[in-house]
C-alpha cells in the first residue's frame, strides 16, 4: 500500500483524533517543559515561510526538483490545494514530514518530521509505512484543529500543542489496521502569531534555531544508548508473543509524554530547522550555521555591519518581509515564471543546501563527521572511516513579522529620538 493512500484517511477520523487529543491533554501531567527564551513576548503577529527536502538513502545525488526533492509552504496561502504539506514514501524513504496551518489561520503553523526505525525490515516490516502515517495524520490533526490558539497555562485551553498532536497521530497509528507495525522517532513544534514555538523532540531527529550568524539554541537527542534512540512503537501481538517464548531484538516503545518540551521566543528572521538523523549523523551544529550562513549572505539576507573581521551579522528585514506570501498557482504566475520563483524561495535554498551536503558528506569515505566521531569514540575497534548514508528529511521554518505592527512599536521609540535630537 502506498502511503499517499495510507494517509487519505477520512475526515471524519481525523475530526475524532483531534476530540481525543483534547481528552488527552486533560490527563496528561505537562512535564519537562524547559523555557529558554529570557525575552518577554511582544505584541506583534507573525506569519511563517516553510520548505522540506528529503533525499531517501538509495537515490544518488541530483539537482533539486521541486516535488521531487523539495516542497514548499507557507501559512499565509489562501485556498491552498492540497492544504497542507506531507511527504510520500518514493521520494523521502523511510523519512517523512509535514507542515499545516492550524485551523486554517495564517498565524499558527506546526511542521515537523519522522525517521521510520529501519531495523523493523528485518520482521519485514515497512518502516516508512509508521512515519509517513504519523505525519499524514499530524498535518490532517493540525489543519482540522478548530479551537484557535492561546498561548498560557492553567484556565486556558485549545491551544494545539506538539506533544498532544504526537499522541493523537500515535493513537490514530496504534489504531489503524492497515499500519501492521512498526516505528519511528518524532521532532516536531507548533508556532503561534506572537513568535512563540512549542516543540516536542522524542529521538535522535532535532532542530536548530538560528538568528544572524549565530545558533541561539539546539535539542538534544533522547537515547538509551548508543545509535538507540528513543523510538514510537507498534507492536503486534504476535511479535510480543514471539519474543516472550524465544526472545529476540528488544523493541523499544516510548509514548509522547517521554518527549522533550520546549518554548522559545522568535525573532523577525528567524530560522528553525528541523532534521533527521541521516543530517545530524553527518553534519554538526557549526556545519549547518555555515550553510545557512553561505545562503543567507549570497542571498543578502544576511550581512555584515563593518568590514572587519569580527564584525555583527546583521538582518536585511526588508527582504525577509519581502518574502512571498502566496506560492505556486496562487500567485498569478504561471509555467517557467512561477518555477523559477519556487526555485529561488529562502526556505527552499535553505533546506536543499542542507539536504544536499548532508548527502555529500554521508557519501564521503575520507570525511568523519558526528557518526564516525561517536562510533570511534565507543567502539575504536571499528576503525570507522567517512560518512553515514541515510535518508534524509529537512524541514526550514523563518518567521516573519508583520511590518505594520512592528512600525507601530518602534514609533515611540523613533518620536523620543526625535525629540531627543531637537534638544
Amino acid at each position: 500500500m502506498s502511503a499517499a493512500s495510507l494517509l487519505s484517511l477520512p475526515a471524519a477520523l481525523l475530526k475524532q483524533t483531534a476530540r481525543s487529543a483534547q481528552a488527552y491533554k486533560h490527563r496528561m501531567p505537562l512535564v519537562g517543559n524547559r523555557a529558554y527564551s529570557s525575552d518577554a513576548p511582544s505584541r506583534t503577529r507573525f506569519t511563517y515561510r516553510i520548505a522540506a527536502a528529503a533525499a531517501a538513502k538509495r537515490t544518488s545525488p541530483r539537482q533539486p526538483k521541486l516535488g521531487q526533492d523539495f516542497w514548499t509552504y507557507t501559512s499565509t496561502q489562501r485556498n491552498a490545494t492540497p492544504p497542507y504539506l506531507r511527504s510520500t514514501k518514493p521520494q523521502s524513504g523511510e523519512d517523512a514530514f509535514f507542515a499545516a496551518t492550524v485551523g486554517g489561520s495564517p498565524h499558527d503553523v506546526a511542521f515537523g518530521l519522522a525517521d521510520g526505525v529501519g531495523g523493523w525490515q528485518d520482521q519485514g516490516v515497512d518502516p516508512a509505512e509508521f512515519s509517513h502515517g504519523l505525519c499524514g495524520l499530524m498535518a490532517g490533526t493540525a489543519y482540522l484543529h478548530a479551537e484557535g490558539l492561546e498561548w498560557g497555562g492553567k484556565g486556558k485551553s485549545g491551544r494545539l500543542r506538539p506533544r498532544d498532536l504526537m499522541q493523537t497521530a500515535y493513537e490514530a497509528v496504534i489504531g489503524n489496521p492497515r499500519i501492521v507495525a512498526g516505528g519511528c522517532t518524532a521532532s516536531l513544534a507548533v508556532a503561534d502569531g506572537e513568535g512563540r514555538i512549542e516543540t516536542a523532540n522524542l529521538g535522535d531527529s532535532g532542530f536548530l534555531i538560528l538568528s544572524p550568524g549565530k545558533i541561539t539554541h539546539r535539542s538534544h537527542p533522547q537515547t538509551h544508548a548508543f545509535n538507540t534512540p528513543y523510538q514510537l512503537s507498534k507492536v503486534p501481538p504476535r511479535l510480543q508473543t514471539q519474543h516472550a517464548i524465544f526472545g529476540g531484538a528488544t523493541h523499544f516503545s516510548e509514548t509522547p509524554q517521554q518527549a522533550d518540551v520546549e518554548t522559545h521566543q522568535l525573532r523577525h528572521g528567524d530560522i528553525t530547522v528541523f532534521a533527521t538523523d541521516g543530517v545530524w549523523d553527518n553534519l554538526s551544529a557549526q556545519d549547518a550555521l555555515g550553510i545557512i550562513t553561505r545562503v543567507m549572505v549570497e542571498g543578502g539576507y544576511w550581512f555584515k555591519s563593518h568590514n572587519f573581521a569580527g564584525a555583527e551579522t546583521l538582518l536585511n528585514e526588508r527582504m525577509i518581509r519581502s518574502l512571498p506570501t502566496t506560492l505556486g498557482g496562487g500567485s498569478g504566475k504561471k509555467g517557467k515564471e512561477q518555477e523559477q520563483e519556487l526555485e529561488v524561495y529562502l526556505p527552499a535554498l535553505l533546506a536543499t543546501a542542507i539536504m544536499r551536503e548532508a548527502k555529500s558528506a554521508g557519501l564521503d569515505r575520507r570525511r568523519n563527521g558526528p557518526f564516525a566521531r561517536e562510533v570511534n569514540l565507543h567502539y575504536p575497534q571499528e576503525g570507522w572511516q567517512g560518512g553515514k548514508p541515510d535518508d534524509i528529511a529537512v524541514v526550514v521554518c523563518v518567521a516573519v513579522e508583520d511590518a505594520a505592527v512592528e512600525d507601530a512599536a518602534a514609533a515611540p521609540e523613533v518620536e523620543q529620538q526625535a525629540i531627543k535630537a531637537k534638544l
